[in-house]
């Protein structure tokens, strides 16, 4: 077994928020030395962003910052003075990949565009990580999840036909983005490594979207049809709001359906189960006239549904073939007996924090595993390691650019 997956990289993640962070947190996670970069003084934006602990807004108490920063290691630098400029050429000459989200043409007018970081490390891999990318009528303007979530598409197809479009409430595309960096990344230095050249990388978080909502386009491209939201009367869902929707249990909320693989499932069975063979009824016996009847069936199932437990029903129905789901809330998660089984939940320390428990392994690589090994960074943690004892900068420079606000 090698040690780690990505150990011999080192990278850069001079970006901020949620997507970059992500992206090369996927990567320290499976070993690369990633070296976060943060402004002096204020550091990352989301430091300023809760949850903190015990409600305290603090630099080192968000735990947003936490839970992406983990795995690295921490230095503070100032861009936009000629001293951290320089530093930052000598950090680029050692580095295997760049990360950065700040707006089209920032670091270009820095001098530190990617044709110039080049000269230094020509095997250099580059992403840059913007709201609609480098080029295009719209790359100078601002975004946040609910901009790419409109301009995505995705948000037209979700919430129910007759009310306005919702957007769901994780802010999805920043995490989605941030895995389609990490993934890009992994492919160009693996490229690099038979044709010795970097890549850059020009990433946009709209297209990352509406990639993933790729089906209402495609729709329309080969039919002229516009994907609506779920109706009131149709197929499957049958009133958007009734059974097989969610619906209220008694202590929470379930998806129920009477969905059993592919062949027809006898009404019959589903009562059964419930221990409610009196609702048997003819008008029920196929998904057709369950459809047809879905008024009825409601009145029927639903308020024998809020007598479950969510978690009884979710298991009775699925360990026999039912298909069926279970609204979870974060303190459900946190119990989950299926993500518990596959120790899905990794225990952190933080020198201010504490102990915290955060989601650890999302996917299985047990020839080079995702192990925990740092906390994230305090602000300029490690300025000291990686510019002297790394770099070669004396006490005194380094005490010098502290007071002059480079690092």
């Amino acid at each position: 077994m090698i040690e780690s997956a990505l150990g011999s990289f080192r990278i850069l993640d001079l970006s901020s928020y949620i997507a970059g962070p992500y992206c090369a947190k996927m990567l320290a996670d499976y070993g690369a030395d990633v070296i976060k970069i943060e402004p002096t003084g204020t550091g990352d934006v989301s430091r300023q962003i809760g949850p903190f602990l015990n409600d305290e807004p603090h630099i080192e108490k968000s735990l947003l910052y936490f839970y992406l920063n983990c795995n690295k290691r921490g230095i503070s630098l100032n861009l936009e003075t000629d001293d951290g400029r320089n530093m930052f050429l000598d950090l680029i000459k050692t580095s295997d990949a760049l990360i950065e989200s700040f707006p089209p043409g920032y670091l270009r007018d820095l001098g530190l565009g990617y044709k110039e970081l080049q000269k230094c490390n020509p095997g250099l891999v580059m992403a840059s990580i913007t709201p609609f990318g480098q080029t295009g009528p719209y790359r100078d303007y601002a975004g946040n999840d609910l901009v790419y979530y409109a301009m995505s598409g995705m948000m037209y197809a979700s919430g129910a036909y007759d009310r306005e479009p919702l957007k769901h409430g994780h802010p999805q595309s920043y995490y989605m983005g941030g895995m389609i960096a990490a993934y890009t990344i992994s492919a160009a230095l693996f490229a690099r490594s038979w044709s010795e050249e970097g890549q850059y990388i020009d990433l946009s978080l709209q297209e990352c979207m509406a990639a993933h909502h790729h089906e209402g386009a495609t729709r329309y491209a080969y039919t002229g049809t516009i994907e609506r939201r779920a109706p009131k009367i149709g197929s499957g869902s049958t009133k958007g709001i009734g059974f097989e929707g969610i619906v209220p249990a008694k202590d929470g909320f379930i998806g129920p359906t009477t969905q059993k693989g592919r062949p027809a499932v006898s009404f019959v069975e589903y009562a059964e189960l419930l221990g409610r063979t009196d609702i048997v009824d003819p008008k029920f016996e196929t998904r057709e006239l369950r459809n047809q009847n879905a008024l009825e069936l409601d009145d029927v199932l639903l308020p024998i549904l809020k007598s479950w437990g969510k978690l009884d029903y979710f298991n009775t129905m699925m360990s026999e073939g039912f298909v069926a789901g279970v609204v979870q809330t974060p303190e459900d998660l946190i119990r989950c007996v299926q993500l518990q089984a596959r120790n899905f939940y990794t225990k952190a320390s933080h020198p201010i924090i504490g102990e915290i428990k955060i989601p650890g392994e999302m996917f299985r690589l047990p020839e080079c595993p995702w192990a925990f090994r740092l906390p994230a960074p305090l602000l300029g943690q490690h300025n000291q390691d990686i510019y002297g004892k790394e770099m070669g900068y004396t006490d005194a420079q380094l005490d010098l650019f502290k007071g002059l606000h480079v690092i």
